[in-house]
């Protein structure tokens, strides 16, 4: 909030882009209600890390669903060669850079351009994790956040 009173709502570009299928292994985590996602993001991601052998560069994401709940599941998954399967597709997408506690912002940003353009709004949400938090200034992390799109008649 204190972001937007200052700069006012930002401009974020959406693109539209296609994401392949990939294989993952998925770790499930409940959180309990809004306040409670970076928690659960965060816990789901830790086990995921210390229980997956990595198989070359790691592509992380966080996948939330569309209505949050009073309870809702988020996950965690990170690409292996066996694993379950997280379906390809059509995505709007939108590119955050700066603190995971200002996603949803650009969320925000990314759900309005579907529903001005009348796609229907479903999820699961991603949040593809491009930067390492461990090492990477938090107003300097990038997170590319993509909402799947439906094929219009």
């Amino acid at each position: 909030l204190e972001r937007v009173m200052a700069e006012g709502l930002p401009a974020t570009p959406v693109r539209v882009v296609t994401e392949p299928a990939r294989t993952v292994a998925v770790v499930r985590e409940t959180a309990a209600g809004p306040a409670d996602v970076a928690r659960a993001t965060s816990a789901a991601i830790a086990r995921l890390l210390a229980t997956t052998p990595l198989e070359g560069p790691p592509w992380l994401v966080g996948l939330f669903p569309i209505e949050l709940a009073e309870t809702f599941e988020v996950r965690a998954a990170l690409a292996v060669k066996a694993g379950e399967p997280l379906p390809g597709g059509t995505f709007a997408c939108a590119t955050h850079v700066g603190p995971y506690e200002q996603i949803s912002l650009t969320a925000h940003a990314v759900l309005a351009w579907c529903a001005e353009r009348g796609h229907p709004l479903r999820g699961p949400i991603r949040e593809v994790y491009v930067s390492d938090p461990a090492v990477t200034e938090p107003d300097q992390l990038v997170t590319h956040l993509m909402i799947p799109l439906e094929d219009r008649p």
